[in-house]
C-alpha cells in the first residue's frame, strides 16, 4: 500500500493509548489498549449471515455494467460482480473504520479509478481514490481541512482538476488532489456542501448544492454566485442530476421534493404533485426519459416529464442512492437506509431484495432459547424483525418476525420477550403478540432473574403476576436501569439508586448520579461516567470502585464471563474466577457493541452497523 494509504480516524473515533486501570475485589489490574483493526485477513471475528445494510452511496463501473460498488456508513465497501445481486468485500472486510462512505465515483478520464469521499460522524473528512476496484486506497487530503468531506466532483476532458463538497465550503484541485485550495473563503454562506455537479457540457460551470439553496461558478471555481430563482430558501441539495440529451437541464433531489432546471441553474421550477414523502434523497433520469425520486418513504417514478409521480416500492423502504447502467436498460438498483440493496430487473414494476454478502446491520439485542439464538435487527426498514438461528447461532434461514425496534430481548421459562419502542411483545409459538396490558409506550428493559419477570419503561416498572403484568410502586424520576438482587428489585434514575423491596423505596447512597445497575452472578455494580463500583451489603452496604475510567457493562448470559467492560475502546471479559478483566481485540470501534452472548465456547456481539460479530474464546 503506498506511504499516502488512508490511515488517518476521524475525529472522535481515535484510539486511546492507556490501559484500563482496574482493581476487582482487591486485585489491581491493568488491561492494555485494544487497537482497531480495519479487519485484516486473518481476523478473529467473522460475521453472521444476517444480511442487510445502510448503503448510502452506489457506482457502476463503466467499463463492466455488472460491477457494483457501494458503500455504507460505517465504513464498509461490498462489490457486486453479477449486477448487484450478491456483494463481497471489495479489499478489506472494513477498509474505512469510523467513516461514512458519503459518495463513490469513477473518474470520467480514468475509466478504472474509483473515487470516495468519506466524512466522520464527530468530525473530520477524507478524499481518496483506488485504481485496483477497492483493494487498496490512496489518501488525496492533503490541504483539505479537518472535517467532513460529503461528495466530490470530477472534470471531464481535465483528468487534474477535481472538486471537493465539505462543511466549510467548494475546495478545488488542480493537481489530482495533491494539494487544495478553497475556492469559497470569501463566500461564509456556502456551507455543508452536500452536492456539486460539473456540467458535462459546459465543464467551467460548476454547481454546488448546499445545506439550504444553490450556487454556481461559470469559470472553474473562481467566483460563485447564487442560483435562487424559484428555489424556496432552506432547501438542501442532496443531489444533482444532468440530462446529457439536453444540455443545461439538470434535476435536483431536496429536502422539499425535486426541482428542474433548464438553464443551469438560473431558474427553478418545483415538482411535487404525487411525490407523498418531501425528503427525496436520490434522483435518476433513465434513458427512454422515466425520472426516478427516491425518498425516505419509497421510489416514485414520472412518466410525464415530472409534472406527476407515483410510488414503485414498499413505503418502508428510505431509497438513499439508485443507480442503473444505460448498457442494462431494465436493471435499477437502489441503496437504502438500513434495508441494504433492492434490485429491479423489469424497468421498476417490481423489486427484490438483494443484499446477500452484507452484514451492516444494526442488531438491538441477542438472547438465547434452548438452540435458538434470536437477533433483534432495527431500523432495516421492512426487514426489521427478530431473526432466528435454531441450530445455536451456526445458521440463520434469513426468515424473520417483523417488529417494532427491538431495544432487549429475554428469555423466561421458555418464552421470549421483546422490549420494543412500542410495547412489550412474547412469543407464543412462532408468533409475537403485543402485551396489551402495557399498551405501545416505549419498553427499555426485561429482567428474568430469580424467577422474576419485571419490565421497564421509560416512566416506571411492572412486574408479572401471574397471568397479567402489574405496576410496581415507583415514586422517583424516570427509571435508566434495573435489576434483581437480593429479593429486591435495584433500580437507578437520573439521581441515585433505590432498593425497591414489598413495602418501601429506599434510596441507597452512591458513588455517582446517572449510572447503570447490573447483576452479575452474586455481584450488583453501577457503572457510567463515574467509573465501576461493585456493592457489597454484607453487613451494610458499601460501595467497592472497580475503576475510575467511564465505561459501561454489557451482559452476556454466562457465568463464567458474565459481562463485558467497555471503557472508551478498550474491551475486556470480566472473569469472576480469576477476579480480572481479559481484553480482547476487536476489528470495530467498541462505542458500537450493543449487545453480548456466549454460547457453546463462542462470544457473539451485537453492533451498531457490523451485524453480529463471532470470535472462539481461549
Amino acid at each position: 500500500m503506498s506511504s499516502e494509504a488512508l490511515l488517518k480516524r476521524p475525529a472522535g473515533g481515535r484510539r486511546r493509548s492507556q490501559g484500563l486501570a482496574v482493581a476487582i475485589l482487591g486485585l489491581a489490574l491493568v488491561v492494555p489498549s485494544v487497537a482497531v483493526a480495519a479487519g485484516p485477513a486473518g481476523s478473529s471475528w467473522h460475521p453472521e449471515p444476517i444480511f442487510g445494510g445502510d448503503v448510502r452511496t452506489l457506482a457502476i463501473s463503466p467499463d463492466d455494467p455488472d460491477v457494483v460498488f457501494a458503500g455504507t456508513t460505517a465504513g464498509q465497501l461490498y462489490v457486486s460482480r453479477n449486477g448487484g445481486r450478491s456483494w463481497d468485500d471489495a479489499g478489506a472486510p472494513l477498509p474505512f473504520p469510523g467513516w461514512v462512505v458519503g459518495k463513490l465515483q469513477f473518474d470520467p478520464n480514468w475509466p478504472s479509478r474509483l473515487w470516495v469521499a468519506l466524512w466522520g460522524v464527530w468530525g473530520s473528512g477524507q478524499a481518496a481514490f483506488s485504481d485496483d476496484l477497492g483493494a487498496h486506497w490512496v489518501a488525496r487530503s492533503q490541504g483539505l481541512p479537518d472535517e467532513p468531506v460529503y461528495t466530490l466532483a470530477l472534470t471531464p476532458g481535465q483528468e487534474r482538476r477535481l472538486y471537493a463538497g465539505t462543511r466549510s465550503g467548494v475546495w478545488g484541485s488542480e493537481d489530482g488532489g495533491l494539494s487544495w485550495r478553497h475556492l469559497t473563503a470569501d463566500l461564509p454562506d456556502i456551507q455543508k456542501v452536500t452536492s456539486l455537479l460539473v456540467d458535462p457540457s459546459q465543464p467551467e460551470t460548476v454547481i454546488a448544492g448546499t445545506w439550504r439553496q444553490a450556487y454556481r461558478s461559470e469559470d472553474g471555481g473562481r467566483t460563485w454566485a447564487g442560483v435562487f430563482n424559484g428555489m424556496v430558501l432552506d432547501t438542501e441539495l442532496f443531489s444533482l442530476t444532468p440530462i446529457p440529451e439536453r444540455p443545461g437541464e439538470i434535476w435536483a433531489s431536496t429536502c422539499g421534493w425535486v426541482y428542474q432546471t433548464k438553464d443551469r441553474g438560473s431558474k427553478w421550477e418545483r415538482f411535487k404533485d404525487g411525490l407523498e414523502e418531501r425528503r427525496t434523497t436520490s434522483f435518476a433520469a433513465l434513458p427512454d426519459g422515466r425520472l426516478l425520486a427516491g425518498t425516505v418513504s419509497g421510489l416514485f417514478i414520472s412518466t410525464d416529464g415530472g409534472h406527476t409521480w407515483g410510488r414503485r416500492s414498499d413505503p418502508a423502504l428510505a431509497v438513499m442512492a439508485i443507480a442503473y447502467s444505460p448498457a442494462r436498460p431494465d436493471r435499477v438498483i437502489l441503496g437504502t437506509e438500513g434495508s441494504g440493496v433492492w434490485i429491479s430487473t423489469d424497468g421498476t414494476k417490481s423489486f427484490l431484495r438483494a443484499s446477500e454478502g452484507m452484514t451492516n446491520t444494526r442488531v438491538g439485542a441477542l438472547a438465547r432459547s434452548g438452540d435458538e439464538v434470536l437477533v433483534a435487527v432495527n431500523d432495516a426498514g421492512p426487514i426489521s424483525g427478530v431473526y432466528v438461528s435454531r441450530d445455536r447461532g451456526r445458521t440463520f434461514s434469513g426468515i424473520f418476525s417483523p417488529l417494532p425496534t427491538v431495544l432487549d430481548l429475554a428469555v423466561r421459562e421458555g418464552r421470549a420477550y421483546a422490549a420494543t419502542e412500542r410495547g412489550l411483545y412474547q412469543r407464543l409459538g412462532q408468533d409475537w403478540h403485543r402485551v396489551q396490558e402495557l399498551g405501545e409506550q416505549r419498553v427499555e428493559q426485561i429482567l428474568t432473574a430469580d424467577g422474576a419477570l419485571v419490565v421497564r419503561t421509560g416512566a416506571g416498572l411492572y412486574e408479572w403476576k401471574g397471568d397479567r403484568f402489574a405496576p410496581v410502586a415507583w415514586k422517583h424520576g424516570p427509571p435508566r436501569s434495573a435489576a434483581v438482587y437480593g429479593n429486591a428489585l435495584w433500580v437507578t434514575d437520573a439521581q441515585g439508586v433505590y432498593r425497591l423491596t414489598r413495602d418501601a423505596n429506599h434510596t441507597i447512597t452512591s458513588p455517582f448520579a446517572g449510572g447503570q445497575i447490573h447483576r452479575l452472578g452474586d455481584q450488583l455494580l453501577l457503572a457510567g461516567a463515574g467509573g465501576a463500583w461493585a456493592l457489597s451489603t454484607d453487613p451494610a452496604p458499601m460501595w467497592v470502585q472497580l475503576t475510575d475510567k467511564a465505561c459501561r457493562i454489557v451482559d452476556t448470559g454466562s457465568p463464567r464471563y458474565p459481562a463485558l467492560v467497555i471503557a472508551g475502546e478498550e474491551l475486556a471479559l470480566y472473569d469472576p474466577q480469576a477476579k480480572a478483566l481479559k481484553p480482547l481485540p476487536l476489528d470495530v470501534p467498541a462505542r458500537d457493541i450493543t449487545s453480548a452472548l456466549i454460547l457453546d465456547g463462542s462470544l457473539m456481539l451485537g453492533t451498531s452497523g457490523y451485524g453480529v460479530l463471532v470470535r472462539e474464546l481461549e
